[in-house]
């Protein structure tokens, strides 16, 4: 076993280059690469190493967090024989699937997770390696056997993976950041990716919003062989379209989960709100004697969850502590968002993750979350009742040409987004999801780039993700799963917590717990989650069950914080060339929603200044 490391202030980040020929020269000079590499450092900061096969075909890169086995036995690249392989994640059932392999003849040098992987993949093979592990994982391996890369994405999309394919050449990183330094052309905005962002808040997998870069979503695995123009993708997991049981059994399957998830070397806390997911996992760890610290966002006003988490963590025998949220720190959590996150969002929540990592990193590198819950046990308010819509207008096209222009009136903006909402349960979802622009506004707003978009390509893509023979709210969940979750929350929490060297775990989306939530039969009940409700009742301050859902989801300053700042975006280079001159008519006064429009451009201005 060979561990190809050194020692740098520079982590748990990925980076992979392969070319199509024998001895064929590096793409990209060495300082490239280095500075690709180093762009990861952020993702961790113990060490990191570079790896080139025999060959000379492939480089992989990783920068390391090191959370389980801290010695240099457990550092990446890791190459064994003639299989190399850099990983980013944590493998929950690893020790289980140690004791296989050495069953049946495996040695291990390290305690790793990653060894488990490798030597995994040689005794089974991606596919039956990828039906065994739990866990949150995005890994590359490079197969000098069949001469080819493959890799995968956990089933929730947890951890990231983007790539591109160029000349028969791959690349692939933990974020488009690293990516685009070592492409052998900086790629231009993509005008569908931006074109996503602003109609549902974020962009989806496969889409990035820079061309030719590619997200491998959710449950997905690839292979690719040196001249390939693209890798083969396939699902390996689906949520489940079965109902088969009731309630029973969540108490000790979800124990157990959260017991795995402190497999660590290193000390691990808990993000702790006043609401009942993450009262949820503090629970199941007073109850299986661990007291953790916990972490508390603290707000002004009526909205702040610090005396209610407090009383909580008091309640379980937990240590706790609020980190303070300063209204005029707009400015500064605004750019620290632009610079944490690689692509754009429209949510304010990128900004209250920004700072609570930023605060829980000052005590720690691990830190356990309640994210998920809302996925699992249908929490959202849209998993309320189905979506209902009218038929869209007869004069559609009419109308989205109407509404691409800046001068049109506010009711024909609303009428165009109930039109929208019309064309299909998929269309009629999503925006209830999120409604902002009109894809029509998108590709008119965008047009100096080139962006065409339209109703289709708005919601075509999340139709593979619909069950419609499931009942309310299963239906619900499977969708989000594959796009709320996998294209907001889960790179919402990824780069805020990666950003600043902190690993982020997510008990709920452990694919145990999805599977089992996902099949049970639904309980209708004035109250969402009562499942949870249930496990929480009589254990934890009965304000935790009587609280509003609220989470850390809030918005920094109300809506004529964002209106008041939309002067600024014209200002930026992304108001100057991205959109079009008269783009301040898509926000007119009488526009629907006007300040989740302010706050979308606003958002997304302040990314784009960081990297235009």
């Amino acid at each position: 076993m060979r561990h190809l490391t050194e020692t740098s202030l520079n982590v748990c980040g990925i980076l992979v280059m392969a070319v199509n020929r024998d001895r064929e020269d590096s793409v990209r000079p060495r300082a490239i690469w280095n500075r690709s590499l180093a762009s990861l450092s952020r993702r961790g900061s113990d060490s990191h190493g570079t790896w080139r096969s025999p060959c000379q075909r492939v480089t992989l890169g990783h920068t390391r967090l090191a959370i389980n086995d801290l010695s240099d036995a457990g550092a990446q690249p890791m190459v064994h024989g003639r299989i190399a392989l850099v990983f980013n994640g944590e493998i929950y059932n690893a020790p289980a699937l140690r004791e296989q392999l050495e069953s049946h003849g495996a040695r291990f040098s390290s305690r790793s997770d990653t060894e488990v992987l490798l030597h995994g993949y040689e005794a089974w093979g991606l596919p039956e390696l990828l039906e065994r592990i739990i866990g949150m994982y995005a890994f590359v391996i490079w197969d000098g056997e069949t001469g080819e890369l493959c890799g995968a994405v956990d089933p929730a999309g947890m951890k990231p993976l983007v790539y591109s394919c160029a000349g028969g050449r791959f690349y692939a990183a933990s974020d488009c950041d690293s990516l685009r330094l070592i492409l052998p052309s900086a790629p231009a905005l993509d005008g569908t990716g931006l074109c996503h962002v602003l109609c549902l808040g974020y962009c989806p997998s496969p889409w990035t919003v820079w061309q030719g870069v590619r997200k491998l979503g959710p449950g997905r695995a690839f292979r690719w062989r040196p001249g390939e123009a693209s890798p083969r993708i396939w699902r390996y997991w689906s949520p489940p379209t079965e109902i088969d049981g009731t309630d029973e059994g969540f108490d000790e399957l979800f124990e157990s989960v959260v017991g795995e998830h402190l497999l660590s070397d290193v000390p691990i806390g808990l993000f702790l709100s006043g609401g009942l997911d993450s009262s949820a996992v503090a629970l199941a760890l007073s109850r299986l004697g661990r007291s953790i610290q916990c972490l508390t966002l603290g707000l002004e006003g009526e909205h702040d969850e610090s005396a209610a988490a407090e009383a909580t963590a008091v309640a379980l025998d937990h240590p706790h502590r609020a980190a303070r949220l300063e209204a005029d720190d707009l400015d500064g959590l605004m750019h620290r968002y632009a610079d944490a996150y690689d692509e754009p969002q429209g949510f304010g929540a990128l900004l209250t993750a920004t700072r609570i990592c930023e605060a829980a990193r000052e005590r720690g590198k691990v830190m356990l979350a309640g994210d998920g819950g809302d996925e699992a046990f249908a929490g959202y308010t849209w998993h309320a009742s189905e979506p209902r819509s009218a038929a869209p207008a007869t004069d559609l096209d009419t109308l989205d040409q109407r509404v691409a222009r800046a001068d049109a009136d506010g009711r024909t903006r609303v009428a165009a987004l109930e039109s929208l909402a019309g064309l299909s349960f998929t269309h009629a979802y999503l925006q209830s999801v999120m409604p902002r622009f009109h894809p029509a506004e998108a590709a008119a707003m965008l047009a100096p780039i080139g962006a065409e978009y339209d109703a289709q390509v708005y919601a075509g893509w999340a139709r593979e993700y619909d069950e419609p023979t499931l009942p309310w709210p299963r239906r619900a969940q499977r969708i989000d799963l594959g796009t709320f979750c996998a294209g907001s929350i889960l790179p919402k929490m990824d780069r805020a917590s990666m950003a600043v060297g902190l690993e982020l775990r997510m008990p709920f989306l452990d694919r145990r717990v999805i599977e089992w939530a996902l099949t049970r039969e639904p309980v209708r009940s004035e109250a969402s989650k009562p499942t949870l409700r249930r496990y929480l009742r009589g254990r934890v301050p009965a304000g935790v069950l009587e609280r509003p859902k609220q989470g850390f989801s809030l918005r920094v300053g109300g809506p004529s914080t964002w209106t008041d700042r939309l002067a600024s975006v014209g200002q930026t280079k992304f108001g100057a060339e991205v959109l079009v001159k008269d783009w301040a008519g898509f926000v007119s006064p009488d526009a629907p929603n006007r300040a989740g429009r302010a706050h979308m451009l606003c958002m997304v201005a302040a990314w784009a200044e960081e990297r235009i």
